[in-house]
């Protein structure tokens, strides 16, 4: 399978990929390259583009506020209820 192309954010370091049991990118959590304060979650789109879902001190919580384990498991969109 080839690999696909992804546009990271620029200025931003990646810190962790999440990827459902396919082995596809879902989503990702940087932070600015010098300055680890916010972290950003981003989703993975189709075009291989990232969309920036929150920013937050801790990226617990952002997994938790976009339910990134259950959408893992499911491979489907954020529920931003």
């Amino acid at each position: 399978m080839p690999e696909k192309r992804y546009k990271y954010p620029k200025g931003e370091t990646r810190w962790v990929g999440y990827y459902n049991k396919a082995g596809e990118l879902l989503y990702i959590i940087t932070s600015k390259e010098r300055d680890r304060e916010f972290y950003f979650l981003y989703e993975v789109q189709p075009d291989g583009m990232f969309k920036r879902l929150g920013k937050s001190r801790n990226p617990t919580e952002l997994e938790k506020k976009f339910k990134v384990a259950e959408n893992m498991r499911a491979g489907g969109a954020p529920d931003e209820s």
